[in-house]
């Protein structure tokens, strides 16, 4: 056996489980991958696109990058933006 260092961007872009992804799919996975907070971005819809399956298309590809998205379908168009992580404020709790 033989290890070497890769690149993880080819790793990313990569086919996982046997599964090869749409050039659509793939571009959703580099946009959201170059999201930064406060960015937002929208996908419009096509005639014949149904909002809901582009929306898991895009919850799709988030999930691949491993970003939290906040996603909202608005006409004719399907929304997303890096979801705000909410920090707690005051002392943690202690463990009884």
């Amino acid at each position: 056996m033989n290890i070497i260092d890769a690149d993880l961007t080819t790793l990313r872009k990569a086919a996982k489980r046997g599964r090869v992804r749409s050039e659509e799919t793939q571009q959703l996975i580099d946009t959201i991958d170059s999201l930064e907070p406060g960015d937002a971005k929208a996908v419009v819809l096509a005639r014949n696109e149904k909002p809901e399956k582009v929306r898991a298309r895009v919850a799709y590809a988030a999930k691949i990058v491993g970003k939290p998205l906040q996603i909202a379908i608005a006409e004719d168009r399907v929304l997303f933006a890096l979801k705000e992580v909410k920090r707690r404020r005051g002392r943690p709790r202690k463990n009884p």
